[in-house]
């Protein structure tokens, strides 16, 4: 195993798997900015086998697990042999797929890995609501001051197992490009949602009411701005825990049904989710 230094590294190593012309079984799909931050702070790694890649971010007591392979056979071999290397360390890794069950689910569950959770994604076309008009009493962008809290935030309350969450370098620029909204009372932030614009569709990334500020309506007064944010957008896209049924249940009142797209998280050890 060794750092990644640059990212030409992740495109030659996309490169040489392509070049074997098979069917490309894969977990990872680059992106620059959110890799560069990972290569930045030297947590970013990769492992090569005859026909398969491994790359793996280091996290605060796990590694999350991406892999790129010529074809299932290839990604069975090189399993066994880096489950060997890994046996001590935590692994976690995401799967997305259309269906509940696949083939290359089954890979992983017969070289020890475990389910768990799941994310489904929800969607919605934009209703064209203009909501300039409401109260928005307390909503405001973040700024780099809020940087600290927020990251503290999402250490608190967020699973970093399951939800993939930001580094302060990611947060950074997405405060810098005022994606990052919160609800701000005396100095404390009480909620926050993040969202990005990709074309013509409204991503949101990451939305939270502090537990000593719900039933205040601080989240509807959030996503009011999120969705007036983007208003000129054609469709609105996010993923919750398929077993936060409650939360399923709010996001349909919005308007919003859930895909049959799914993000299964696996973990090497004995791990419940809570």
């Amino acid at each position: 195993m060794r750092k990644v230094s640059d990212f030409s590294e992740i495109n030659q190593a996309v490169v040489r798997i392509k070049n074997f012309k098979k069917k490309i079984i894969t977990n990872f799909y680059p992106n620059r900015e959110k890799n560069e931050v990972w290569i930045s702070e030297g947590n970013f790694y990769i492992i090569e086998f005859a026909e398969v890649t491994y790359f793996l971010n280091k996290k605060s007591d796990f590694y999350v697990l991406f892999f790129i392979a010529s074809s299932n056979e290839e990604l069975v071999n090189s399993l066994s042999k880096l489950m060997k290397d890994f046996e001590d360390e935590k692994l976690i890794l995401d799967i997305v797929q259309r269906e509940e069950t696949s083939e290359l689910l089954d890979i992983f569950y017969s070289q020890s890995f475990n389910y768990y959770t799941s994310l489904v994604r929800m969607n919605r076309l934009n209703v064209k609501k203009d909501f300039s008009s409401v109260a928005i009493e307390g909503i405001k962008d973040a700024s780099i001051k809020d940087l600290n809290s927020l990251y503290n935030l999402f250490q608190t309350f967020f699973d970093e197992k399951a939800e993939q969450l930001p580094e302060e370098k990611e947060l950074e620029r997405w405060i810098k490009n005022k994606n990052v909204l919160i609800f701000e009372d005396e100095n404390e932030i009480g909620g926050f949602l993040i969202y990005e614009i990709i074309g013509s569709t409204l991503y949101l990334r990451y939305w939270f009411v502090h537990p000593d500020f719900r039933e205040k309506k601080i989240g509807s007064k959030l996503f009011n701005v999120f969705e007036n944010r983007g208003k000129d957008t054609n469709r609105h896209l996010f993923w919750v825990i398929k077993s936060n049924e409650n939360a399923i249940k709010r996001y349909k009142h919005y308007g919003f049904v859930e895909e049959k797209m799914y993000n299964f998280v696996l973990t090497n050890k004995m791990i419940k989710y809570e």
